[in-house]
């Protein structure tokens, strides 16, 4: 009252002191009146305020009360804790309802809630009062195996736990929900999913029921080791079996589907939980929008975002941070810096964190604002937040991308007087940048400085190394490469195309060859600019026999050769005077979809020259020109412009080529022009200039206006007009069937195309499983 009269709300703290005064003093109505005038102050009564309440209707024997307001409480928000139960149970016991008490354990173990030696102490202490003595020492060997079991899994010795485990079965000790939850949690966090499976099922032959708790950890588990399929099915099955689905049962769904990046799943799996009653929490709308951030959704992340405080829900420094760095991927910088989310955060007096900053240095410097990066890093330390080693990695990585080595290397002796290691990331970050601008020396001294702390080099340290000494010191790098392999250390594709690369610039081309076979030996897959390194120096030394090797090698290993792969073969070609076998090659660029760039133009012309050929060196040039301001419009979505140039290229007594012709369809199709499209595309087979790249194109924009008749008309008539279906061909039709629900034409597709030996995209396969689950 005095509170009152001098204009003092109280709060829910203080409240619950006053009621819990009043239920000692046995004045319960009192206690009671006090929780109606909270609901009307707006005051959101705690689990605390109703344990004072229930705790007071078992002193005055009102147990019956007690497990009603239990009930009701969960239906304000609140849920029930172990101290909830513990004192109804008590209060049970004392007047010899044991048969009740041990009915409310089982509903405490369904709820989750894990029950402590005191719950156990008053039913075992009920059982012997009641002459129950096998009961009570059944259970009390139930709890001191799970017990010990929970003991054991602490410290990851997964031999024992199975050994207690099937000790328990042997001396048919029957377990309870708790201790086979634990046992499954533990397995589970150990990546032993299937083991974890095994105890369940073991449990359920025995007659016990997996409870809503179980089911969540088996759920978790399964998404970890990459079972989507299961978890889904196992989703399935715990609705159907009727066991309670809760918000943490959602949020671990949430979860799985969104660390796979399947955000419209989330989505749908999201709306269904709100349409059942259940009200997300804020953990999981932070796993929603950062999948959103993830998947380049920006504006609805910022619209689920913004929508959190009408939901009543807090915003974390969690739920900040996620924001910031999705702002930051996209570029979006000034609004998560410039006063705006980061200001928000100071006005709430909400404590940002090192993720909160480290976040935002990293956008600086990858946005170029390395001086505001430095005030940002000194602002951090102002607010009281320690700089760690991902904070100073980030500075020292940004310095040495601009060539401030020296910078760098001064901070990473001040992060040693300052109490933060540098870690493998820090000295590799400089060692790499010493070895860019070949201060080699430098690069030894801090690499031997690295190893004399204990910090052990990686792939990345010799590959940098290697790399800076490659040319000039060859040696060194063959004593690098053996030091590499003594350490056990496994050469990726960066180093040995770095190798191969060092070893065709000293000439020793056949040795690159060789180092090509090892990694494919290894299971290292070369990637294109490895074979493109291979290849070119094979052009330079005229052995284009050996560099069409490689070629149709990459090529069988499903390897897509590109441009640049293309401009080596012509190149060698057009100096060894073959410039014929040039021009085939520059035709099967524009076969396949390939637009031939200025490289490709300038070197065939040199070509054509070289051998005499000047008029058709002329006519190519003219085609360049007009090929590369084409393209340029295109891309630009300028396509009437194109098309003035096109026209003025026939007047000017050019005959356009497929390249011309599948650059103006592709523009057309993505203006929406798709008529157009098709008038162009039908007037190509006359001119015989039609290419399975062309028909791709057609296809894919005929699927996207919905023309899916016509699409797989025209996709059947491919073979009878010379154009053999490749796997851009059928990934495209494919995905149109899908996004149509015609399901059993795209799965007949999907046969088809694996029997030809194409691969589905990764997109496919995610429709095929969202099909089946």
């Amino acid at each position: 009252k005095q509170m009152d009269s001098f204009g003092i709300k109280p709060d829910n703290y203080t409240l619950t002191i006053l009621m819990n005064c009043l239920c000692r003093l046995s004045h319960l109505h009192f206690g009671f009146s006090i929780l109606g005038k909270m609901f009307k102050l707006g005051l959101q009564p705690t689990t605390v305020t109703f344990n004072t309440l229930i705790n007071g209707l078992c002193i005055g024997d009102q147990l019956l009360q007690a497990v009603i307001l239990s009930d009701q409480m969960v239906e304000t928000g609140c849920k029930p804790d172990v101290f909830t139960y513990n004192t109804i149970l008590n209060g049970l016991c004392k007047i010899g309802k044991t048969d009740v008490a041990l009915k409310l354990l089982q509903k405490m173990k369904d709820r989750g809630l894990e029950p402590n030696v005191v719950t156990y102490n008053a039913i075992i202490d009920s059982l012997c009062k009641d002459k129950l003595i096998t009961d009570a020492f059944n259970l009390f060997d139930c709890v001191t195996y799970s017990s010990l079991i929970q003991g054991v899994c602490n410290l990851e010795q997964w031999k024992e736990v199975t050994r207690l485990w099937n000790e328990m079965m042997a001396m048919n000790i029957i377990p309870n929900v708790v201790t086979f939850s634990i046992l499954v949690d533990a397995l589970c966090k150990e990546g032993l999913v299937s083991d974890a499976e095994g105890v369940v099922d073991t449990t359920i032959q025995r007659g016990l029921i997996p409870n809503t708790v179980t089911y969540n950890t088996l759920i978790g588990g399964l998404y970890l080791v990459g079972r989507d399929v299961a978890a889904k099915e196992l989703f399935k099955e715990m609705s159907a079996s009727g066991q309670p689905v809760d918000v943490m049962t959602y949020l671990t769904m949430l979860d799985g589907l969104c660390n796979h990046g399947n955000l419209d799943e989330a989505l749908e799996l999201f709306q269904v939980m709100k349409d059942n009653g259940l009200i997300p929490n804020i953990v999981c709308y932070n796993i929603i929008i950062d999948c959103m951030c993830k998947s380049e959704r920006i504006e609805d992340a910022r619209e689920m975002f913004s929508s959190l405080p009408v939901k009543r829900l807090h915003y974390t420094v969690f739920t900040y941070n996620i924001m910031i760095n999705g702002m930051c991927k996209e570029g979006l910088l000034n609004e998560a810096y410039g006063f705006s989310i980061l200001g928000k955060m100071f006005k709430l007096g909400l404590q940002t964190d090192s993720v909160t900053f480290n976040t935002l240095i990293n956008g600086l410097y990858i946005g170029g604002q390395h001086l505001q990066a430095v005030r940002l890093s000194h602002q951090m330390v102002e607010r009281g937040c320690k700089p760690d080693v991902f904070t100073y990695n980030t500075i020292v990585n940004g310095l040495c991308k601009i060539g401030k080595t020296d910078v760098a290397i001064n901070l990473l002796r001040k992060m040693e007087g300052r109490g933060v290691e540098p870690d493998k990331v820090t000295y590799n970050a400089i060692i790499d940048s010493l070895c860019k601008h070949k201060l080699i020396t430098d690069a030894f001294n801090l690499f031997s400085q690295m190893k004399n702390k204990g910090i052990l080099p990686n792939c990345f340290t010799y590959s940098s190394l290697i790399q800076g000494v490659n040319i000039e010191q060859w040696k060194e790098a063959t004593r690098l490469w053996n030091e590499m392999l003594a350490m056990n250390v496994t050469p990726d594709l960066v180093t040995f195309t770095i190798l191969v690369d060092a070893l065709c610039k000293q000439g020793l081309v056949s040795d690159a060859g060789g180092f090509v076979d090892m990694m494919i030996q290894l299971g290292e897959q070369p990637n294109i600019i490895t074979y493109s390194t291979l290849m070119d120096a094979y052009c330079l030394r005229g052995k284009m026999d050996e560099a069409n090797k490689v070629f149709d090698l990459m090529s069988s290993k499903g390897i897509l050769p590109d441009v640049r792969s293309y401009n080596i073969l012509i190149n060698g070609y057009c100096k060894c005077r073959r410039v014929d076998e040039a021009m085939r090659l520059s035709d099967e660029m524009t076969q396949r979809g390939l637009i031939p760039d200025t490289v490709t133009y300038t070197t065939l012309i040199g070509g054509l020259y070289l051998a005499g050929r000047d008029v058709a060196a002329k006519e190519l040039f003219k085609e360049m020109s007009y090929i590369t301001m084409l393209n340029g419009l295109c891309n630009h979505g300028n396509l009437d412009e194109a098309l003035e140039l096109f026209q003025a290229m026939k007047d000017n007594g050019l005959i356009p080529n497929i390249v011309c012709c599948n650059i103006i369809i592709d523009c057309m199709c993505k203006s929406g022009r798709i008529e157009d499209a098709r008038e162009m595309f039908f007037s190509l087979p006359a001119k015989r200039l039609h290419s399975t790249f062309t028909y791709n194109i057609m296809i894919n924009g005929m699927c996207k206006e919905g023309l899916l008749n016509e699409a797989y008309g025209l996709f059947r008539k491919m073979e009878d007009h010379g154009c053999l279906p490749d796997s851009c061909s059928y990934n495209t039709i494919i995905k149109g069937f899908f996004r149509n629900n015609d399901a059993s034409i795209a799965m007949q597709l999907v046969k088809e195309m694996v029997k030809k030996g194409f691969s589905t995209e990764a997109s496919i396969a995610v429709m095929i499983l969202n099909l089946f689950c």
